[in-house]
């Protein structure tokens, strides 16, 4: 975090001379200036680079384009060669003088102090490089080449000294034989992207030269201090993430284990993107991806943990919580384009948090919610980090711990704290439920304990009730069976009042077969006398004559006497019993017959009362197997009600009204269709709806029994098929009947 600061120390720096004197591609060693030439431990290469920039040696290096390895010997001269600094920018060198491959000289002025001492080397850059002492190459980084096929750059691990024996000569010399031939596309093409979080951004290199023993203990605590600080912090804020998103998982409606868990991988994710250069072979390309990463989880830093923070106090969080994630992009491009700016806003947004985080602390304790210093302390603990990070960056202040220990305090005191918070909130939360469990256990018990006396009490009024059941079952069924016994005589009575009303009219049909055959039998009584008389007269002619009208007259007979037997089996079969069984039934033929035996019947015990009779048969129906005595009694009933209600309109003396029922039959693609219509009163609305129920009549106490259209509309269900009425008051009413064929 004391990156945020960097600007100031480098401030600082400016008015700090170069501590190794360098000029005129020429470097003066001695111990003491070495001494004064270390650095302390640093945490990271960013820091190793920016805060001590000072002490590279960069400045006035002999350098020549192109590609000698003559050059690395000590004895050629460069006194025509160019001074460049070795951080050089692309567009600080003359045109062509960079040409992605090139050769570096550095003489050595070593004071008697470090003969026969070792020198260390600490080299950093993008490219690659051969490193060649007195003309011997003694280590190489990449393979440096003039073709791009054949190069392979490789920036060297962090802190890696490469140790160099001095003898008791005063002067030595170091070359470099250094290229970078992708430089130029890659600048080109990512332009200010290069320098994000990276002042070095640099096609050259830096080199810093110190004493082997300061150097080797430096690079062993990189290699410990470093790699703990890095692996712990990404270890426990990953823990921390997971830990937090589980929660999350089991009990998703707290949204604040989510909110923790994404703040702390966030600060995991800057803090892999933060330590990876120093420990990974990263390239100039790699190495802009990764900072653009850490551009946007260090932008995102704040706001997620502000939202997280905000969690604690708040089931839903306010509005304004969100503006902070209006300044993460607006601080991510500064920290693209304006590095020294956007460090200022991230110092006054991180003390905004923290002012803001006070406020919640000190609008909690009045609430006297619990365990809110938990998390003061952890955001008391971060800032002090940060102010003491401050202070060393200003004052250049060396303490021990503050390159690696502050960072490790300051990325994880808020974290940790949040969590230790959440967990005590989530145990007390367990404690609760448990006691709350405990509690309805025991009210269970004692539910159950009174459950255990209803039940007996239950018991006792179950065998009371029991018996006062079986009683009024007794009773009930006893109730039952007289009403079935009742509803029995009712239905019977309502067949034996059909069968009444079919007397009569039955009478009158009897009668006319019977008239025919009295009145042809004495015919043929008179015809056999005259039979006889011809016969004595042997007139044979005649004779034949007579015997032929005998016969015709027989036949007449014959005829009407099976006529009446018809009449006769059809009364015989309404009165008995239904059978059951379906049978082939000429459906025209019986909804004929059944037509005039009402109208005779109801005629014989009105003699007054007079109906036009219409038919209109479909004679394509032909036979259908019906129940014929149960669909008799439907077709009996619709004809009585219709001549009841025609003969109850004529009663009301209606002008010019002439009762009339009509009979229509007809055959559809698989039904056949029975309508009765009359002209007579009609059914009201409110009594249309109940006609079919039983026992419900709208005739007079004494004239019906209310089971006629009940009968019917059961009959026809049995048979598959359905009956529906259509009427209106005061003009008429029409049955429709459609049966399956």
């Amino acid at each position: 975090m004391n990156r945020l600061f960097f600007i100031l120390s480098i401030l600082c720096s400016l008015f700090v001379n170069n501590v190794i004197a360098q000029s005129n591609g020429e470097l003066r060693l001695s111990k003491e200036l070495l001494e004064k030439s270390s650095y302390h431990y640093e945490v990271d290469q960013y820091r190793f680079e920016h805060d001590h920039s000072e002490r590279f040696i960069s400045h006035e290096w002999k350098y020549s384009p192109g590609d000698n390895l003559e050059w690395k010997n000590p004895g050629i001269n460069d006194s025509n060669w160019a001074l460049l600094r070795t951080d050089f920018s692309l567009d600080s060198i003359p045109t062509n003088s960079w040409k992605g491959i090139g050769w570096f000289r550095l003489k050595l002025k070593v004071d008697s102090s470090l003969y026969n001492k070792s020198l260390a080397l600490v080299l950093t850059h993008y490219g690659a490089s051969e490193i060649y002492f007195d003309g011997k190459l003694i280590n190489q980084y990449g393979i440096p080449a003039a073709e791009v096929s054949e190069e392979k750059t490789m920036r060297p691990p962090f802190g890696q000294p490469l140790v160099v024996g001095l003898d008791n000569k005063p002067e030595h010399v170091l070359a470099l034989r250094y290229s970078f031939l992708e430089a130029t596309r890659l600048f080109a093409k990512y332009g200010i992207l290069v320098h994000v979080l990276d002042q070095f951004g640099s096609p050259g290199f830096l080199l810093h030269v110190g004493t082997a023993k300061y150097a080797i203990d430096f690079y062993g605590e990189s290699l410990t201090n470093n790699l703990f600080i890095a692996l712990t912090t990404l270890c426990v804020l990953v823990v921390i993430g997971c830990f937090n998103f589980i929660l999350y998982l089991f009990y998703s409606r707290d949204k604040m284990s989510l909110y923790m868990s994404i703040s702390t991988f966030v600060l995991a994710g800057f803090t892999l993107t933060k330590f990876l250069p120093s420990y990974a072979n990263i390239g100039l390309e790699p190495m802009i991806m990764n900072n653009l990463l850490i551009t946007i989880f260090g932008s995102l830093w704040i706001p997620v943990l502000m939202i997280a923070y905000y969690s604690v106090y708040y089931a839903k969080l306010p509005g304004y919580v969100w503006s902070y994630f209006i300044i993460s992009p607006v601080l991510a491009i500064l920290w693209i384009y304006t590095f020294e700016f956007a460090n200022n806003v991230a110092i006054w947004l991180i003390l905004l948090s923290f002012l803001d985080m006070v406020r919640l602390y000190v609008q909690s304790g009045i609430k006297k919610e619990k365990y809110n210093r938990i998390l003061i302390a952890g955001v008391i603990l971060c800032q002090l980090t940060l102010v003491i990070g401050f202070v060393h960056g200003i004052l250049n202040i060396n303490f021990y711990f503050s390159d690696y220990f502050l960072d490790f305090i300051t990325l994880l005191s808020i974290p940790v704290a949040l969590s230790i918070f959440n967990t005590i909130r989530t145990a007390k939360a367990y404690i609760n439920q448990e006691q709350q469990l405990a509690e309805v256990i025991r009210l269970s018990k004692l539910s159950l304990e009174q459950e255990r006396e209803k039940q007996q009490m239950l018991s006792s009024q179950k065998d009371i009730l029991n018996s006062q059941v079986e009683e009024r079952t007794a009773e009930l069924k006893q109730s039952l069976d007289n009403l079935k016994s009742t509803q029995s005589q009712l239905i019977q009575s309502e067949k034996m009042a059909s069968l009444g009303e079919m007397t009569a009219g039955i009478a009158h049909e009897i009668q006319n077969p019977l008239n025919f055959v009295n009145n042809f039998s004495e015919v043929n009584a008179e015809l056999a006398m005259e039979l006889q008389e011809q016969i004595q007269n042997n007139n044979y002619g005649e004779v034949n004559r007579i015997a032929g009208e005998i016969i015709s007259n027989e036949q007449k007979i014959t005829h009407h006497g099976k006529r009446a037997d018809s009449i006769v089996k059809n009364m015989l079969l309404h009165s008995r019993t239904s059978s059951g069984h379906k049978e082939l039934t000429d459906i025209n033929a019986m909804a004929n017959e059944y037509l005039r035996l009402a109208y005779h019947g109801l005629r014989a015990r009105d003699k007054d009362f007079n109906a036009t009779i219409k038919t209109d048969i479909d004679n394509s129906i032909g036979k259908i197997k019906i129940i014929t005595q149960d669909v008799g009694r439907v077709l009996l009933n619709l004809y009585n009600n219709a001549f009841y209600a025609v003969m109850e309109k004529k009663k009301l003396s209606v002008d010019h009204y002439e009762p009339m029922v009509r009979l229509r039959t007809k055959k559809s693609n698989d039904y056949v269709e029975i309508i009765v219509k009359d002209n007579g009163t009609g059914i009201p609305k409110k009594v249309e709806e109940k006609i079919f129920q039983p026992f419900f009549t709208t005739k007079p106490a004494g004239e019906g029994t209310g089971l006629g259209l009940s009968l019917a509309y059961d009959i026809v269900k049995a048979h598959g098929g359905v009956i529906a009425v259509e009427t209106k008051v005061g003009e008429g009413t029409e049955f429709i009947i459609q049966l399956p064929i």
